[in-house]
């Protein structure tokens, strides 16, 4: 499978999309009208002052063969573009792999739990969420029970999403344990 290099038009488009209502119209004819997120996909192809149409649509077009999206010409010279569930499922792999904890500059002494019992069937789910939970530098307790200083939510709730398994994780705020100093070298929070 071809990737879609980060930062690059046809990501954008994809980017663009995703966070919109999954479809917007560009008028070929003047594209720099309309709304925001049109103007943003728009300015990667403007160049000495003028649009690239050619470049445009063959990145549409390159999108389109790959099933990202989905576009048709307008009578009055406008493109409809349009997510498909591939291109949906494409933008969240791309915010999967970006996916970083953010670390405060102050610690506000709470410890994240996250604890999880993906059933069997699920197993592959299950790996991969544990899988990341180490990337993203959480310390396991135990194969299912991982813990952090940093704030996670929005992460596990990604994640949770991503691989569908948000009925089986429990998220616990913990305010100190035994042995909590091991772990606070871990980190280097005090």
């Amino acid at each position: 499978m071809v990737r879609i290099r980060r930062n690059s038009n046809r990501y954008k488009i994809l980017e663009c999309l995703a966070l919109g209502t999954g479809f917007f119209v560009v008028s070929l004819i003047s594209p720099t009208s309309g709304a925001k997120i049109v103007q943003n996909i728009i300015r990667g192809y403007i160049r000495r002052k003028s649009f690239e149409r050619q470049r445009f649509l063959k990145d549409l077009k390159h999108l389109q063969e790959r099933k990202l999206i989905d576009y048709h010409d307008l009578r009055d010279g406008k493109v409809k573009i349009t997510l498909t569930k591939s291109g949906k499922e494409k933008i969240l792999l791309y915010q999967l792999e970006n996916l970083r904890l953010k670390k405060p500059v102050r610690w506000d002494r709470k410890w994240r739990l996250v604890l999880f019992d993906i059933p069997h069937e699920h197993k592959k789910a299950r790996d991969a969420f544990r899988q990341k939970l180490k990337s993203l530098c959480f310390y396991p307790l135990q194969k299912s029970v991982f813990i952090t200083p940093y704030p996670c939510e929005d992460e596990i709730d990604f994640l949770a999403s991503i691989f569908e398994v948000q009925n089986y994780i429990l998220l616990l705020y913990v305010s100190n344990f035994e042995g909590e100093e091991k772990l606070k070298h871990h980190f280097q929070v005090y």
